[in-house]
């Protein structure tokens, strides 16, 4: 038998088209479809390694693909923002305390559920929250500063019987 040779169109290879193998993972989830779907995730709260295993690898490869992909990225961050901003809006209203309706429910003599009753009640502001709200937005302000004086020119080495003072 004699050896066939295989030629391929330089068109061909410019565009890539009768490529061997399967498409890589990533370009299923950089369809509108898959982005979404990372966006919907991320809004739920998952984190970069719970996200990775929902797409099927390794959290390496999903800072690797945030690296090569900026929609990638931008699905990833624009969910992340989603919850971020509900849990800083969450914070805020705990610092400042708020008020809220406690509904109370049980069976009535037939034996259906209703309303018992409904009563408003306050959630005093939080300290630790204030704290933590003034930290965070306003460092330069609120940060614990720790200052450390050095009060020697040099530092002071102890060699055994020798002593020696480095600048």
């Amino acid at each position: 038998m004699g050896k066939k040779s295989l030629t391929v169109s330089q068109d061909v290879l410019k565009t890539g088209e009768n490529k061997v193998g399967r498409k890589p993972l990533y370009t299923e989830w950089l369809s509108e479809e898959g982005l979404a779907q990372i966006t919907k995730w991320a809004e739920e709260g998952l984190i970069n390694k719970q996200l990775a295993s929902k797409i099927g690898i390794n959290v390496a490869t999903l800072y690797e693909w945030q690296d090569r992909f900026p929609d990638f990225a931008d699905a990833i961050k624009k969910g992340k923002k989603v919850i971020d901003d509900q849990v800083e809006n969450s914070l805020l209203k705990r610092a400042l305390g708020y008020r809220y309706e406690e509904e109370t429910w049980g069976k009535n003599h037939l034996g259906e559920m209703v309303l018992i009753k409904r009563v408003v009640k306050l959630q005093a502001p939080d300290v630790t929250s204030q704290i933590f709200w003034l930290k965070n937005r306003q460092p330069e302000r609120w940060r614990e500063r720790v200052e450390i004086k050095n009060e020697h020119e040099g530092i002071k080495v102890e060699m055994g019987a020798l002593e020696k003072w480095s600048n």
